[in-house]
């Protein structure tokens, strides 16, 4: 690897601590929105599902324009970073919103909760798609742009470790049982943090702007453009998948512990909830450094594959870890359960394939650039994410209907022995289901070391040949 191509540590962090941002913008919808709509308010689940699906559809079908508005972007501070700057104040002015409903009826207030989201949703594609695209730029190199994304990765695990704890939080006590009122407060001071990490970026990166000057693409040919190489449509189809599987069964990861495991103790599912998901964190921070590991000494497709097998092994071992009657064990405050060490390994897992995800994407840029002589990161950015996103916006709906499904309309009048049962096999089986067919899918993903590294030569042998055309 040329000196050139490494990314200096300074860059790494600043951009890196977006990922703090990034991961509370994304989580903290999926994490209180049927906590805080159905459980404490009593909105049917299938429409929290609803309002959670039809904002994230309208938002992913804007993701590719955004890309595409931020590869033509001509501006004294670059492409990304006045995007990333707008993106990141207005949704941290939003935040606090998403729980302030004026109304007391069931169906107004989920009406304000769709509308509020739906704007939410916008401008965290305003700063998420120019953000990601930045990173895919920092360096032209294999092994060096994994380093690059870990450090979004970190950034975002750290802020994994509160995530989990955002509805024991709504419960603690000085807000004397107001669970709304919780929700409101921990909103607030999330998008503090949200605002100082977000704006990280656009101050102190410096962009890697493209020396030749491109003409600017129209969206619908750029996206046609896109689609068209075949590794990218098989890294979409294994994303969509693993997401919708993951996803769905993580709507009801939280029912499970209240009415299966705790036997409808919602403070205690909470706590223990919150412990597994911060263990999920450790193993991810370990499975991070691992796959850079694995990755340098095989392949990303080889690393990817491995952590979807470690996942699957992980949702396995659930059948055993979250069964009812398991004594909790409390150290040092914490609430622990058998549950934890089955979320380890699942952080470990998943988080290996999050981050090979960007990093290919970012080497599926250089094919492009080889079949097109663009270089068009926001558009990739933006086709991915709207993989992502209608994939969360997908499995909202699922999930209220999985829920549904069961019998269970008002969790708040409480849930049967047989429907607590029957959320438990689904939570399994829906997310094992997912990873086998992303390992299936992946087992044929074409873009190797070696073929990423000829890509790479004939880019640079054309562009020395003609540097400014």
């Amino acid at each position: 690897m040329n000196q050139n191509q490494l990314v200096p540590l300074k860059t790494r962090i600043s951009w890196g601590m977006g990922g703090w941002a990034d991961n509370f913008m994304f989580q903290i919808l999926i994490v209180l929105a049927f906590p805080i709509y159905n459980i404490e308010l009593g909105v049917d689940p299938v429409w929290v599902g609803m309002a959670l699906m039809l904002p994230r559809l309208f938002d992913a079908l804007t993701d590719p324009l955004m890309g595409n508005i931020s590869d033509n972007t001509r501006s004294r501070w670059g492409r990304r970073r006045p995007w990333v700057f707008m993106g990141a104040l207005l949704s941290a002015i939003l935040l606090p919103l998403l729980w302030m409903p004026p109304f007391s009826g069931k169906e107004a207030s989920i009406i304000y909760f769709s509308v509020i989201s739906t704007v939410y949703a916008l401008t965290y594609t305003m700063f998420v798609i120019p953000y990601t695209a930045l990173g895919f730029e920092l360096s032209n190199d294999y092994d060096e742009r994994t380093k690059v994304m870990t450090w979004r990765m970190y950034s975002g695990l750290i802020a994994g470790l509160c995530i989990p704890n955002l509805y024991a939080w709504c419960q603690h006590d000085i807000f004397e049982g107001d669970i709304l009122k919780g929700a409101r407060w921990v909103s607030l001071i999330v998008a503090v943090t949200v605002l100082i990490t977000g704006l990280i970026p656009a101050f102190l990166c410096r962009e890697n702007i493209p020396k030749k000057k491109q003409e600017k693409l129209k969206l619908g040919k750029a996206l046609v453009e896109t689609i068209k190489g075949g590794p990218f449509r098989l890294l979409l189809s294994g994303y969509l998948i693993i997401i919708t599987g993951l996803l769905t069964s993580g709507a009801l990861a939280l029912y499970v512990n209240i009415y299966h495991v705790f036997d409808g103790n919602k403070k205690l599912a909470a706590e223990v909830s919150a412990l597994a998901g911060m263990f999920a964190v450790v193993g991810a921070y370990l499975g991070l450094r691992l796959a850079t590991i694995i990755s340098a000494k095989t392949g990303k497709k080889e690393t990817m594959i491995i952590g979807l097998s470690l996942t699957l092994i992980s949702v396995g071992s659930m059948i055993f870890t979250m069964q009812a009657g398991y004594q909790v064990h409390e150290f040092w405050g914490f609430k622990f359960h058998p549950q934890a060490i089955s979320f380890f390994f699942y952080g470990m897992g998943q988080q290996a394939c999050w981050l090979l995800i960007d990093s290919m994407t970012a080497d599926i840029c250089d094919e492009d650039e080889l079949r097109t002589g663009r270089r068009r990161e926001g558009m990739f950015g933006g086709v991915k994410s709207l993989a992502l996103k209608s994939g969360v916006a997908l499995t909202g709906l699922l999930g209220g209907l999985v829920i549904r499904s069961t019998g269970l309309s008002d969790a708040s009048q409480g849930v049967d022995v047989a429907v607590a049962s029957t959320l438990y096999r689904l939570f399994i089986i829906i997310q094992a289901s997912g990873l086998v067919a992303g390992i299936i899918i992946f087992i044929f993903y074409p873009i190797t070391r070696a073929k990423s590294a000829e890509t790479r030569r004939l880019l640079d042998t054309r562009n020395s040949a003609n540097p400014l055309t």
